[in-house]
């Protein structure tokens, strides 16, 4: 499993790569984007790894075609207003701790560029196209995120981790993408990192 997830972790470098740059256009300043963890655990785990309380900003889509499942992108309310911070002065953004239209709009569109990269990068990777829905943007508990998000998975379904970090010259913001999948996306996602180890081992041998 470690070789495969190297592989899924490269994947994730290539969706930063490309994410650090659209996000650098939209917010009109240099924006790094790091998914420096990543992991597929049972749906049955999904709180182990991300221990949060209190409120979040989840944007959730779900697959259409190229793969099974949805994708979740988790802000803990705090990260969601530094990440606005970044962006404005606050002003028509957050006001008496409410999300503004302008604030929700951000975060949306911040979202759906690490869900489009991540996705893109994926789909190069099992050369196929993944097209994901529109995204539904929730701000709510944590606790009933988790219920939300699992609603109609078993036990025996999974999720991919990842974890995702935006850092400017004066803050570094984190947050977690989630990618829940079937077994059998699972099992194709496995399928295609052990024939690249294969092809790989080949290409070595050869040399």
């Amino acid at each position: 499993m470690k070789d495969e997830m190297d592989i899924l972790k490269e994947v994730g470098n290539t969706a930063a790569a490309h994410g650090s740059i659209a996000l650098s256009e939209i917010l009109g300043k240099k924006i790094k984007l790091y998914l420096p963890v990543a992991e597929i655990i049972p749906c049955k785990n999904i709180e182990k790894p991300i221990p949060q309380e209190g409120m979040s900003m989840t944007l959730q889509t779900q697959l259409l075609s190229g793969l099974e499942g949805k994708i979740v992108f988790v802000l803990e309310e705090r990260q969601a207003y530094k990440l606005i911070d970044i962006c404005y002065t606050g002003e028509g953004v957050k006001k008496t701790g409410v999300f503004t239209e302008m604030g929700m709009s951000l975060i949306k569109e911040v979202g759906n560029v690490v869900i489009a990269s991540y996705i893109s990068a994926l789909g190069f990777f099992l050369k196929k196209l993944i097209v994901p829905s529109l995204p539904m943007l929730i701000n709510a508990p944590f606790q009933e995120i988790i219920k939300l998000v699992v609603a109609g998975y078993g036990e025996q379904d999974y999720i991919l981790v990842v974890e995702s970090v935006f850092e400017e010259s004066e803050s570094k913001i984190r947050g977690t993408f989630w990618l829940l999948l079937t077994p059998d996306s699972v099992k194709e996602i496995k399928e295609a990192c052990k024939k690249l180890l294969e092809q790989v081992g080949k290409n070595g041998g050869g040399n």
